[in-house]
């Protein structure tokens, strides 16, 4: 038997915070700093800035570029996608592909679903692509009850859940003063936004609980990182998604659930309707769009 996500981390903390001190000391004890506890001080202070500053950020670089990368298919065979019929969320349904992931996709369009569905099978052989048609801004309980129960069923069908990206996602079509915005379009916002990805997450963290691994990813917004005006409902919405996300990642780390955020700026996509790509607004073809999903998942166990 391997060790538990408890004692993982308990020898982590010890590795990491007790060890070195254990091999430094008795070497210090010997040197120039003895009877000189300052001067002492300000040696251990300089090598801990030396370490934040410079070799710190070198070894981080180093692990995610390679000893951290997540091999995918480690968490589970399925990957779930919400809003995954264009934009990022289609490039993840993509990338999951590629990493031979099955998929199960939901979005409201099931012309939508169908066409994705049809393309996943057909580029990728032997992989799987279930959809589920479910409009996140709905709020018939009826209706949301049978969705819940429809898509537990699914993942008890195909034996588990490895993945879920919590994409799915609404904005006001132009930037406008808050007062300004119908409460219509703030309540479908609240209803997509936040409702969406706390119902999936509730759904799919109990399957992953029981199989005691398991990745969450939320995608969510560069605009929730600072004030942006003439957005304010849209980029407050997109910071719960963040917050919960990151919260997430300690309170479940002892199940063996890797949670991540990840906030990218504007691209072309439905939501924006931009036609053409800039520098400031990407990604206006599949392939590109690809990037910011590969960027999520090589970024590994961090939050």
């Amino acid at each position: 038997m391997g060790l538990d996500v408890k004692e993982k981390n308990l020898l982590k903390f010890l590795g990491k915070h007790i060890l070195p001190p254990c091999v430094i000391l008795p070497y210090v004890q010997k040197t120039y700093f003895v009877g000189k506890p300052l001067e002492l001080v300000g040696f251990l202070y300089v090598c801990y800035l030396l370490y934040k500053i410079v070799f710190y950020p070198l070894y981080f670089k180093l692990k995610i570029a390679t000893w951290g990368r997540v091999n995918i298919r480690s968490y589970g065979k399925y990957a779930v996608v919400t809003g995954g019929t264009s934009g990022i969320g289609e490039a993840f349904v993509h990338t999951f592909g590629r990493k031979g992931l099955n998929v199960i996709v939901v979005s409201r369009s099931q012309d939508k679903l169908d066409r994705v569905k049809k393309e996943f099978e057909e580029k990728y052989d032997g992989l799987k692509c279930e959809v589920l048609a479910y409009d996140f801004n709905q709020t018939d309980k009826k209706v949301l009850s049978a969705f819940q129960e429809d898509f537990k069923k699914l993942v008890e069908k195909v034996g588990g859940i490895g993945v879920l990206v919590n994409n799915v996602g609404m904005s006001n079509d132009d930037p406008q003063y808050l007062h300004l915005i119908d409460q219509g379009l703030i309540d479908s916002m609240l209803n997509v936004n936040n409702g969406g990805t706390m119902m999936m997450s509730r759904l799919c963290l109990p399957f992953m609980m029981k199989q005691r691994k398991g990745a969450v990813i939320c995608v969510s917004s560069a605009s929730c990182t600072h004030p942006t005006p003439l957005l304010s409902c849209y980029s407050a919405t997109k910071g719960f998604g963040n917050q919960l996300t990151r919260s997430m990642f300690y309170e479940y780390k002892e199940f063996g659930i890797d949670c991540l955020s990840i906030t990218p700026y504007y691209f072309v996509s439905n939501m924006f309707k931009r036609r053409r790509e800039t520098r400031m607004a990407p990604f206006p073809e599949r392939n590109k769009a690809r990037a910011e999903a590969k960027a999520a998942m090589k970024a590994g166990k961090k939050e």
